[in-house]
């Protein structure tokens, strides 16, 4: 799976400007379901690094980290996340990240013309997008088209980290 994702986000960068910009992501997945119908501004959220990473610097970001955020806006039809930090040996550190791709391992996998994705997608979750924050916030998107939006626990984030 791991290797799928990273497949994936490499082939988006070409496709998306929005990943070519950064060149160091974290792979995390989220811990548990987000109800965009019941989510309010400041919910926690977490997620757990699935692949070890060295962020520029020296800083390493180890398999398990957890990764904290929180609901930034919500209603039925879309939320905005953003993270902020992450516990590594049980001390937390600021870090902005922002959210650049997402996909649900378990979902549909669409194809158009042999490519999985297209700008803005979300992979596995047919008509459900992300729009990506680039202010200070980093409060990336999701947004249904016409129905309640659910983030499934274990859906797949590719999150990049500023330069």
């Amino acid at each position: 799976m791991k290797r799928w994702l990273v497949t994936v986000a490499a082939a988006a960068c070409l496709a998306l400007p929005s990943l070519a910009q950064h060149k160091t992501f974290i792979q995390a997945e989220l811990l548990k379901t987000v109800k965009a119908k019941s989510a309010q501004a400041g919910d926690p959220v977490k997620a757990r690094v699935v692949a070890g990473v060295v962020l520029p610097g020296g800083v390493t970001i180890p398999e398990g980290a957890v990764l904290f955020g929180e609901v930034r806006a919500a209603d039925p039809n879309s939320v905005s996340i953003s993270f902020e930090q992450v516990e590594i040996k049980g001390n937390k550190t600021p870090l902005s990240l922002s959210i650049r791709a997402a996909m649900l391992p378990s979902g549909p996998q669409n194809h158009v013309n042999g490519v999985a994705a297209q700008a803005g997608a979300v992979i596995g979750m047919p008509g459900v997008t992300l729009q990506v924050d680039d202010s200070a916030q980093h409060a990336s998107k999701f947004a249904s088209s016409g129905k309640e939006l659910q983030l499934k626990q274990g859906l797949q984030f590719m999150l990049g980290v500023p330069e």
